[in-house]
């Protein structure tokens, strides 16, 4: 990753990424994701960001700044749990800067090779992220409601 200056006025500072799954990409350096912890199994791993593509689709890639071999599939849960609400851990909020609300639950998507039929959603470890503020944490949830491998397509009967 390098630094592409452009800090003229009016000009936002890009930086170039090289990813593994995208080639090299410039990407505006406000939109990195700090993930305060890292994601477990990865917790040296603490900056990313957030690659919606194509854009009228409504998973994302978490694409890890550090590591270009690292991207995750993301997605909203509530797209396919309309009742998935969990409680946040007391002073996420504030860690994440957004006492007002503002914080956005995302998933982790594991899809099986050749099966997509078959993916499932980590709703047990949210990644929790303010939009605002850039910054997100994973969770890890004490939620009997919830599981790690919840099916995002349902089965057909």
């Amino acid at each position: 990753m390098s630094d592409q200056g452009g800090t003229g006025p009016g000009k936002a500072p890009m930086l170039t990424v090289s990813t593994q799954r995208f080639g090299e990409m410039e990407i505006p350096a406000e939109s990195v994701v700090t993930v305060l912890g890292g994601i477990i199994g990865f917790p040296d791993l603490t900056r990313y960001v957030l690659i919606q593509r194509p854009h009228d689709v409504p998973f994302y890639w978490l694409q890890c700044l550090d590591d270009p071999t690292l991207a995750l599939v993301l997605v909203n849960p509530v797209l396919f749990k309309a009742d998935y609400s969990p409680s946040l851990p007391p002073g996420i909020s504030h860690e994440l800067g957004s006492e007002g609300g503002g914080v956005t639950l995302f998933a982790i998507v594991t899809i099986p090779q050749g099966r997509p039929q078959d993916m499932t959603a980590n709703l047990l470890g949210p990644i929790a992220m303010n939009p605002a503020t850039r910054k997100a944490r994973q969770l890890v949830l004490d939620d009997r409601l919830y599981t790690h491998r919840h099916p995002i397509i349902p089965e057909k009967t």
